[in-house]
């Protein structure tokens, strides 16, 4: 079977299932709220050289040498910090920007498209080789919380309308080059599990008048909702229901791949309405975060490595633009793909100098 088949089989399930360190001297810090003092699980940590090395577990806790320092910390909806010296405790303050209008929709117009502008971070190690991806996307989400012909809450994941990737290769032996990924190296891009719900759902007074709602899970805190102003922030721990918090799932295992997750995190900030309710034509940004190692002979040829893969990836998502459609103009748009422009959101953070390097590359292919 082709790699790039099997790797779709791999997304088509993650699709499903997401609609729902550094060495080992290591000295821990907690990463916190500077203003309530909670734990920010699910938060990037990226080396100096831009590659990502970790995620901050669900007690915002990370484990790390300190010969590793500087890092970077990237949380949605906080300014980025960047640490040069060990604290037991991190404290990032949480961003300020200005909320976007609430859409709303049509009676006759059941379908929302939502144009994305979208940035990818994902590095992949196997033994001492280093492959960092960074790309840029725009896409459309078509959304509906009704069952419409073609439509409906079942679809989504967005649709790609336009790319900009760059790769980064690294190894012990000192090459460091940049290029275009090939379609090898894409399997490590995790940009079209990115679902986004299509429901509205209305807050619950305690919340909004400070409590956090949680929803429990089999081993674990699934979800939690927590509300400040008008700023709703939305976290789901996909592998709460997961023993150990780990997931590796049989189907592919049956075609040679072992796939062993264990961060599959999303957090999303909306604009609450005036009637207490959130949904996609009112999010403001989105995160995903996943870690995981694969193993597989068709990824390791393609790699040209006999160790397995450690992949971490951070998805940014920022909605750029939303409209209310009816049936059949979403359908006529549906598969348009004459829009070629990247337009970056105003929400989304400066890039960092490792990333403007790649992009400013003289590459050839």
């Amino acid at each position: 079977m082709k790699l790039k088949t099997v790797v779709g089989l791999f997304l088509a399930v993650l699709m499903i299932c997401f609609s729902f360190r550094c060495s080992a001297s290591a000295n821990k810090f907690i990463v916190a709220d500077i203003e309530d003092r909670m734990p920010l699980p699910g938060t990037t940590v990226m080396s100096r050289n831009g590659t990502i090395v970790g995620f901050t577990d669900n007690n915002g806790s990370f484990s790390c040498d300190l010969g590793d320092m500087t890092l970077t910390l990237r949380c949605l909806g906080y300014r980025e910090l960047t640490l040069k010296a060990y604290s037991d405790t991190v404290f990032m303050t949480p961003d300020t920007f200005e909320l976007q209008e609430v859409v709303v929709d049509p009676v006759d117009k059941p379908v929302l498209k939502l144009r994305c502008y979208i940035r990818e971070y994902t590095t992949g190690t196997y033994g001492n080789d280093t492959i960092q991806l960074f790309g840029e996307y725009m896409a459309d989400y078509f959304l509906s919380e009704k069952k419409v012909k073609g439509f409906g809450p079942s679809k989504r994941t967005p649709y790609i309308r336009a790319k900009r990737l760059r790769a980064r290769h690294k190894n012990a032996a000192g090459l460091d080059s940049i290029d275009r990924p090939d379609a090898d190296e894409e399997f490590i891009s995790w940009v079209d599990i990115c679902s986004i719900d299509p429901f509205r759902h209305t807050v619950a007074d305690s919340v909004v008048d400070g409590s956090v709602g949680v929803v429990m899970g089999k081993y674990g805190e699934f979800s939690s909702i927590r509300v400040n102003g008008s700023r709703l922030t939305y976290t789901r721990d996909i592998l709460a229901n997961h023993k150990n918090h780990h997931w590796s799932p049989w189907f592919f295992k049956m075609l040679g791949f072992t796939v062993d997750t264990s961060e599959m995190l999303s957090k999303e900030i909306y604009l609450l309405d005036d009637k207490r309710k959130y949904g996609p034509n009112t999010l403001q940004m989105a995160t995903y975060t996943m870690e995981m190692t694969i193993k597989s002979k068709w990824v390791k040829k393609a790699l040209r490595t006999k160790e397995p893969i450690k992949t971490y990836s951070t998805v940014e998502v920022y909605p750029v633009e939303a409209v209310y459609l009816t049936p059949q103009d979403a359908k006529d748009l549906e598969w348009d793909y004459s829009r070629k422009d990247i337009t970056p959101s105003p929400l989304a953070p400066r890039l960092s100098q490792n990333i403007i390097e790649m992009l400013d590359a003289d590459i050839s292919n």
